[in-house]
């Protein structure tokens, strides 16, 4: 089979030079300050609404078709506004 079909929430893919990752929450869930110095990042959101903040000064909401691009060195904290799926594709540098 060439083509790999996964739905789970959590690490989606593995692989060599990419990782991608799925998230859900509900609303008012939130998701701790971090960082991926080793990856840039696309945040893709697929259902709900969430805020995004980088660097603590950076803001953006964001509702499903927005990717959002950013240096992993820069540091992340995500707000669900509703119930909500994204997901994060991690390439690394």
């Amino acid at each position: 089979m060439v083509g790999e079909v996964k739905n789970a929430a959590g690490l989606v893919f593995a692989k060599d030079k990419f990782n991608v990752v799925k998230k859900a929450g509900v609303k008012g869930d939130l998701i701790t300050k971090h960082n991926h110095a080793e990856a840039y990042i696309i945040f893709t959101v697929v259902k709900g609404a969430v805020r995004v903040f980088l660097n603590d000064e950076e803001i953006h909401d964001l509702i499903p078709g927005d990717i959002l691009y950013f240096d992993g060195d820069n540091y992340i904290n995500v707000e669900f506004l509703e119930d909500g799926e994204f997901f994060v594709t991690l390439i690394d540098k």
